[in-house]
């Protein structure tokens, strides 16, 4: 997401029970140092625009709005979601044909199919990230 490595985001945090939000106050200082946090806040609604977690009954949230280009982002997953598309094609198209199964050593096929796997794995997750910056 190109964030700067030594930006300190601020921390939201939703849904806290009086246990949790005590424990932020107790550790606040340790935990805006480790996690390079700006402030940690408590807050009813999750801000708009931020990545999220969920931990026990807490939501976490990192507002990225003004941090990230949103437009840039989707453009990159976009281009990212085109040459997945294009090389499970590709794979499946080789791995259709039934000369190039027989033929092939059984190491290459396999080869193929763990890489056809793993493209249809990390294009579900591009398509994921794409929903979530359209929503």
């Amino acid at each position: 997401m190109n964030i700067k490595p030594g930006l300190k985001l601020p921390m939201v945090v939703t849904g806290a029970s009086e246990e949790t939000a005590r424990r932020l106050a107790a550790n606040d200082a340790a935990i805006k140092r480790l996690a390079r946090m700006d402030s940690i806040e408590l807050a009813d609604e999750a801000p708009k625009a931020s990545a999220q977690i969920v931990l026990d009954e807490a939501t976490i949230c990192l507002p990225l709005e003004g941090i990230i280009d949103f437009s840039a982002e989707t453009a990159r997953l976009a281009k990212e979601q085109g040459v997945l598309e294009k090389e499970i094609k590709q794979l499946t198209g080789k791995l259709g044909n039934e000369k190039f199964v027989a033929n092939a050593p059984d190491e290459v096929v396999q080869e193929n199919r763990n890489r056809l796997a793993a493209a249809e794995v990390k294009l579900e997750k591009v398509e994921a990230a794409l929903k979530r910056l359209e929503d």
